[in-house]
């Protein structure tokens, strides 16, 4: 590392006159300091491009709960009006969820001492009930289980972080009590507004080890115009055995960290500006649309120059008709000025896309995916889309491990008290447990380009005996195996009943003479 070399000040000169040896000392001493900041350009003060950069090195906490009511109003805000975040967030629900994430039961059966038939039948029965209870999810009854999957990961996006309450009630009809309240961020906060501590913040009550241990909930969001105060209500995280009773959604950034952070905030400025701009575009666009002809005046020797905008003028006295070839006679000293805005703006759409690259970046969305328009090759083109879905996967697994499989452990466990699923040892010993509610869940599959050729690798993978069919079918055309084979089943019968050739033998028929097929192979 090259020594600084620090350059005697003013003062130092100075000194240096009347006390060498004094002058010495200090621009050593300053010299010294100067080593002790460490080897990094961006950790120095002395350098100009950083001298004005001042930064606190404060908490998680510190440096995120103090700013999460306005982060949150302003991605509310830019959710509503501004069509670049509207589509980010509507993108990642479109992908991550789609339709909702169907669940896929998948036992142990060698813990659990069972035959692949008496493990099938299970899966099965245990994905009946599933789906009973998914329909009735809703603590409020408004939407079903796939529903409240998007408006988890919406409101996560938007908010930072949602929670979701295990609460119970049968109504008729109800073949499952087990059902979700979901609550808004804001409503979980300090009773009666008041201070973080050591063992509460923004709502989240621990122990002094960080260790979450209940929720603090009002009875009704800080922003509802009613005139009854507030009241809060403590929610233990979890039951006595560890079972969770509240279902935290945020992502955590930092260790310590008590609250999520919108998806939108470290865009927040720049997407606020970049609707400001389009704004404007668009409105210098349309107001060029009007066709405006200025009549110029000579300045008039007594009474100075006639105002542009006068009361003539406004009553339309003074205003030249227009007309097509039309002859307008002007008088003496007056003149013709076409206003001209130059719009629309030739240079918008180079200025808006190196903006939205930079926002596509920060969100983890290719440029291409976030604006839906793909004007590069094949290759770059598919790139995009394999990123972007790196990110998909991972947020879905976010999103299942965090609120779709807890919520099937709680229908299951309801369906075992019942008697309406037999799983022995399932409150007897947690590993047991862990066996009997062992899951794979899928949903949305990936965007194809060329579905050809991806027909044609999964081909090769599962000759090469790399995939399964069940990994192939959740992929790319979504489901599970158990249900498209049985389907297939019918199918092919059905097509027999009919004397129809089935897709193996019409290859074969249509295979040329000589040639072998796939089934004499």
């Amino acid at each position: 590392m090259k020594r600084p070399v620090m350059p005697m000040t003013l003062l130092d000169r100075a000194i240096s006159v009347f006390d060498p040896a004094r002058a010495l000392r200090r621009h050593q001493a300053r010299t010294m300091l100067a080593l002790t900041t460490g080897g990094y350009k961006g950790g120095k003060k002395n350098r100009r491009q950083t001298a004005n950069w001042n930064v606190d090195g404060a908490s998680a906490n510190q440096d995120t709960v103090p700013d999460l009511p306005t982060l949150r109003a302003r991605s509310r805000d830019l959710r509503r009006n501004v069509p670049i975040a509207t589509g980010a967030i509507a993108t990642r629900i479109t992908n991550i969820v789609g339709e909702g994430l169907k669940v896929y039961p998948k036992i142990d059966r060698d813990v659990l001492g069972l035959s692949i038939e008496a493990a099938t039948a299970w899966n099965r029965k245990a994905r009946a009930e599933f789906e009973l209870a998914a329909w009735t999810a809703d603590f409020t009854g408004a939407q079903s289980f796939d529903e409240l999957q998007a408006l988890v990961l919406g409101a996560t996006d938007e908010s930072g972080d949602v929670f979701a309450l295990r609460r119970y009630r049968k109504d008729p009809g109800d073949t499952y009590g087990t059902k979700l309240q979901i609550i808004e961020a804001d409503r979980v906060s300090n009773p009666n507004n008041g201070m973080d501590t050591d063992t509460q913040v923004a709502g989240i009550e621990t122990t002094t080890d960080g260790i979450v241990r209940a929720y603090h909930v009002s009875d009704r969001h800080p922003g509802d115009m009613f005139r009854k105060a507030m009241t809060w209500r403590r929610v233990p995280a979890f039951y006595n055995d560890g079972r969770p009773i509240v279902l935290h959604m945020f992502k955590r950034l930092r260790p310590d960290q008590a609250r999520g952070v919108p998806y939108l905030a470290p865009v927040i400025e720049i997407l606020k500006q970049f609707g400001e701009y389009t704004d404007a575009e668009v409105q210098a666009a349309v107001i060029s649309a009007f066709f405006t002809v200025f009549i110029e005046k000579a300045p008039n020797a007594d009474t100075g120059p006639i105002p542009s905008t006068g009361t003539d003028m406004l009553s339309g006295k003074d205003e030249v008709g227009l007309g097509a070839g039309a002859i307008v006679d002007l008088a003496e000293g007056e003149k013709v000025s076409i206003a001209d805005p130059n719009r629309p703006n030739p240079n918008f759409d180079a200025f808006a896309m190196a903006l939205l690259r930079q926002i596509g970046v920060a969100l983890e969305m290719p440029v291409e995916l976030l604006i839906k328009h793909f004007t590069a090759s094949y290759s770059a083109s598919r790139a995009a889309l394999e990123i972007a879905w790196q990110t998909f996967r991972r947020e879905r697994a976010w999103l299942v491990k965090n609120f779709c499989q807890p919520f099937y452990e709680w229908v299951i466990e309801e369906a075992v008290l019942t008697g309406r699923l037999q799983a022995p040892g399932f409150f007897a010993d947690p590993a047991i447990r862990a066996a009997w509610l062992k899951t794979d869940w899928y949903g949305q599959t990936k965007i194809s380009l060329d579905p050809k050729k991806d027909a044609e690798a999964d081909t090769a993978d599962l000759a090469n005996r790399t995939k399964t069919r069940q990994q192939i079918i959740q992929e790319r055309t979504g489901g599970d195996v158990e249900s498209k084979f049985e389907q297939l089943g019918v199918e092919e019968q059905l097509a027999a009943d009919n004397k129809l050739s089935s897709p193996a033998q019409a290859t074969a028929s249509n295979a040329k003479p000589g040639e072998e097929t796939d089934e004499d192979k």
